[in-house]
């Protein structure tokens, strides 16, 4: 385990809460001793709070190859010998595949490969490994090309709005990209922002501050 942190509140959900916020991580991803249990005291006299430490659970180098052993063979079809990089962050893995020659066919139109593959790697680890993991693959900077379209496009209907007046929506989007657009629009005083629709794909409903006052994420 790396860093290694105290954290204190008044009850055993409250001092994990900060963990994860602290780590950006979910309570899957800590590792948790107890320090102190608390106490609510007598009549709400004399109590103590609770006090954990907790850091990021080091799911070592087994997971790290068997990852790379699952994302190798699938990209069998496509590439012989994929340079893969893992970077582990208790329950998440991102996996950066370089490959020039190969990354198009890798990622797919619009992602399709990609997204695919990443599937395939999240089912096989769901089934056997022993904790709660999520992989994330990446290839040619798909992602980070991904986040800046989605935060351009936040920008383009976010002047949309502040020009006609009229609320504007967003394609369905993963609750990774919708938290992009909060995020990129949250200092806009002119703009509010929430999410709409069901399921994991959701719509982001991006309205004039004076019809909307709230803003809001998932």
């Amino acid at each position: 385990m790396s860093e290694v942190k105290r954290f204190e509140d008044k009850d055993m959900a409250s001092a994990i809460k900060k963990a994860c916020s602290y780590f950006n991580t979910d309570e899957d991803g800590l590792s948790v001793e107890v320090l102190d249990s608390g106490s609510t005291g007598i009549f709400g006299l004399g109590g103590r709070n609770t006090v954990i430490q907790a850091g990021l659970k080091d799911t070592g180098s087994g997971l790290e190859e068997r990852i790379k052993d699952v994302v190798c063979k699938l990209l069998e079809m496509i590439t012989d010998n994929p340079e893969l990089q893992v970077r582990l962050n208790g329950s998440r893995a991102d996996v950066i595949i370089t490959d020039p020659e190969n990354s198009g066919l890798i990622i797919g139109k619009d992602g399709q490969n990609i997204a695919a593959f990443e599937y395939l790697v999240n089912r096989v680890l769901a089934r056997e490994w022993p904790e709660k993991v999520y992989v994330q693959l990446d290839a040619g900077d798909y992602r980070s090309r991904q986040d800046e379209f989605q935060k351009q496009n936040a920008r383009f209907l976010a002047e949309k709005v502040k020009e006609t007046g009229k609320t504007q929506s967003t394609k369905p989007l993963s609750s990774y990209h919708r938290r992009l657009v909060h995020m990129e629009l949250q200092d806009d005083d002119q703009v509010a922002t929430r999410s709409t629709g069901e399921g994991k794909m959701k719509r982001v409903l991006i309205s004039p501050k004076k019809v909307r006052s709230e803003e809001s994420s998932d």
